[in-house]
């Protein structure tokens, strides 16, 4: 349904369908994601976005709904990741204005990760399922395993305690 607007395969795409239900191993928040990244794809995008999907061992769901993510363009990401480590849970309001101040299109950026299932606004919070949550601060740390001074973001308190004094010394 989140791939093609309505119950059913359009034509041309079942067979791809199946193939990203079984990667998406039938977990319901793998099948929602992935289904509004290819919503509106070509059959040649799908292929690409499957032959990701095969190069994935053993199916980790944060590496299938990463594929999601990869899909972004620059200043979605950003906000995505913002909201990942210091936003989930905060007012719209508070969320847009800041990432507005940071030189972000805000309104848009936001309402592009609702349609792609990335994110949610219930009762003007925004939030986000706690698998995409681990998965945007995983892509952080990533940034540097072994030196939180050189990541993008901080979030929790004995990194930024390191970091601040590490520069203190």
């Amino acid at each position: 349904r989140n791939a093609f607007g309505q119950n059913h395969p359009a034509a041309g795409y079942l067979e791809l369908s199946n193939i990203v239900i079984k990667y998406a191993k039938g977990i319901p928040l793998a099948l929602k994601v992935l289904g509004r990244y290819l919503f509106g794809r070509s059959e040649e995008e799908w292929e690409n976005a499957i032959e990701k999907l095969k190069r994935i061992p053993h199916m980790d769901i944060q590496k299938v709904l990463k594929v999601s993510y990869d899909g972004l363009d620059d200043e979605e990401q950003n906000i995505f990741l913002d909201i990942a480590c210091f936003f989930k849970g905060q007012h719209r309001d508070f969320v847009m204005n800041f990432q507005d101040a940071c030189g972000f299109s805000a309104k848009i950026g936001i309402c592009d990760l609702v349609d792609k299932s990335l994110v949610i606004i219930s009762n003007n919070k925004i939030t986000m399922h706690d698998l995409l949550q681990e998965m945007g601060r995983e892509i952080v740390r990533q940034e540097s395993i072994k030196d939180s001074g050189k990541r993008s973001r901080l979030w929790h308190h004995e990194d930024i305690d390191q970091v601040l004094s590490k520069n203190t010394n």
